[in-house]
């Protein structure tokens, strides 16, 4: 017993020792677990600036769901500038308008973005990308139902006005919205692709008026006080496209760039995960960043809009052009200017009144050139109008059409030519081409003058889009917004200016108009030279040094 007592004690003191060596065990692997989770806890994920967190969200459904709805957002600017050329033929004899006042329905669309562009490119800093768009398309809508409404010429001058000012924000600022939801990889073909779906516009617009202006429409109320006829109702049906943009962008979210520049950083975010989620199939929560980071300093956060005052405007306005009349940006950014005014001004001078100069050709019934049908049509252009409603020929629309389409199809191809060419050359070969062909267009007729006509038209759009490429490859990140904002205003106030000269011009001589247009293509192709060469020697200057 004894012998068994002792042998008891000692199974009894081995167990209490073997408990005790597995608890000290399990407490040392629980302290060890516990420290390694804690370490683990301590390592913060580094924050992610713009492009890491936009390339984490992939490419799928949500980016072409965005270009999608962006096709109409891209013909609304369109279908504000270009009404005034379709309507012209019918409105001209409604209101009995000189050459000056057409120049001056022409030129007030572009007289409100010339105005309003310093005004929208600070908002666009302020009050973001998405609301701007919304509400910026919304008035333009408005002001081009309103103008199918009004009974006087100086009410739809001046509607015209506010519908370029309305339009001014959204033309700037769509494709940077746009570019701001995708990575570098798919950036810069996407606003190729944009651009090329805005071209669009071209035929679907005259399609429109083929259908409308053509037809015998008027309807009087309120005792003949408030008259709706064909050219009214093509203006209100052009506004209901610009009211289906302005409900599509309604839909679409902020632009998370802007969000992560004024700090908003869980909205920013959440726009992430919600890119993610849909081009990947996978749920938000599995979106690889949590943190984003500032991509500039506190004191330059964007601030909201009643802490800035008029002063503060000013100078944050001076602050934002002054680099551009600086060295080394002074000599080559004006040159720019002056590039892109001369090439907006032919373009659009010529466009805009097509369908007025096919209107001359078909009321003079013969096979004329195009200075002399506008010579023989005083009289049977006048027997055209019908009282104040004008019997206009769907054939302008269809000639319209057929030049839309070019410059459509011509787009594309410029877009795979410039994967292969330098642009600066593709500008040069345009504008030689655009020169000649505009040069001797006075002394053609009929198919010849339609294949000018559609040329000379797609090779100046391309040139223009081109102009504002070249800018904005020749200035740094930082100045590029506002460079690009800068050479189109610039270009705006060249279409101003052509459409008030040019009328002024054809009450001299027909041919005048047209020859004053070439010597702006071949002072175009001078200035593009000047360009080239100050380029060459910045890098030869570069490879020196």
């Amino acid at each position: 017993m004894p012998f068994e007592n002792k042998t008891t004690q000692i199974m009894i003191l081995q167990l209490e020792n073997d408990n005790k060596d597995r608890n000290e065990f399990h407490e040392d692997g629980e302290k060890c677990e516990k420290g390694t989770n804690d370490d683990i806890n301590k390592i913060e994920p580094t924050p992610a600036d713009f492009e890491t967190a936009i390339s984490h969200t992939g490419y799928g459904i949500y980016n072409k769901r965005m270009l999608v709805l962006y096709i109409p957002l891209t013909l609304t600017s369109l279908f504000c500038t270009s009404s005034p050329s379709f309507i012209l033929p019918a409105v001209r004899c409604y209101f009995d308008l000189t050459p000056l006042e057409e120049g001056s329905l022409f030129g007030a669309v572009y007289v409100g973005m010339v105005s309003s562009a310093f005004v929208w490119g600070f908002l666009i800093d302020t009050l973001g990308r998405q609301k701007l768009l919304f509400y910026g398309i919304l008035l333009s809508g408005v002001m081009e139902f309103l103008s199918g409404l009004v009974q006087r010429f100086w009410v739809l001058v001046v509607l015209k006005f506010f519908c370029g000012v309305a339009t001014c924000g959204p033309y700037s600022l769509a494709f940077t919205f746009l570019s701001e939801f995708y990575d570098k990889e798919h950036r810069d073909k996407i606003v190729l692709y944009a651009g090329g779906f805005s071209s669009f516009a071209f035929v679907l617009q005259p399609l429109v008026a083929y259908f409308l202006i053509p037809m015998d429409i008027n309807f009087q109320f309120l005792n003949g006080y408030l008259i709706i006829d064909n050219w009214r109702v093509f203006l209100m049906t052009c506004s209901v496209m610009v009211f289906l943009a302005a409900f599509l962008v309604y839909s679409m979210d902020e632009s998370p760039k802007f969000l992560m520049a004024v700090g908003r950083h869980k909205e920013a975010l959440h726009v992430f995960r919600k890119i993610y989620s849909q081009n990947t199939g996978n749920p938000p929560e599995s979106y690889p960043i949590s943190i984003l980071r500032s991509e500039i300093s506190e004191d330059q956060t964007l601030k909201s809009m009643p802490s800035i005052t008029i002063s503060k405007f000013i100078r944050k306005g001076w602050i934002q052009i002054k680099p551009f009349f600086l060295q080394p940006y002074l000599v080559p950014s004006s040159l720019t200017f002056l590039l892109l005014f001369m090439t907006m001004l032919t373009l659009n001078t010529f466009r805009l009144r097509l369908p007025n100069m096919y209107a001359t050709i078909i009321a003079a019934k013969g096979d004329r050139t195009v200075c002399e049908s506008r010579t023989s049509t005083n009289v049977t252009y006048t027997a055209a109008c019908r009282g104040t409603l004008a019997l206009v020929d769907p054939e302008i629309y269809i000639k319209s059409m057929i030049v839309g389409s070019a410059v459509f199809g011509m787009f594309w191809v410029a877009i795979f030519i410039t994967k292969y060419m330098d642009k600066n050359y593709i500008y040069i070969f345009f504008s030689i081409l655009g020169g000649l062909g505009i040069s001797i267009f006075p002394w053609t007729n009929g198919i010849v003058t339609l294949i000018l006509s559609a040329i000379y038209v797609g090779i100046m759009n391309i040139n223009t889009t081109l102009v504002i490429s070249i800018m904005a490859s020749a200035v740094p990140t930082t100045l590029r917004g506002m460079a690009v904002n800068m050479v189109i205003m610039f270009g705006r106030i060249g279409v101003v200016f052509g459409n008030l000269i040019i009328p002024v011009l054809d009450r001299i001589t027909c041919e005048l108009p047209y020859l004053t247009l070439a010597m702006f293509n071949f002072s175009c192709l001078f200035v593009i030279l000047v360009l080239m060469r100050i380029k060459e020697e910045k890098l030869k200057t570069i490879t020196t040094s």
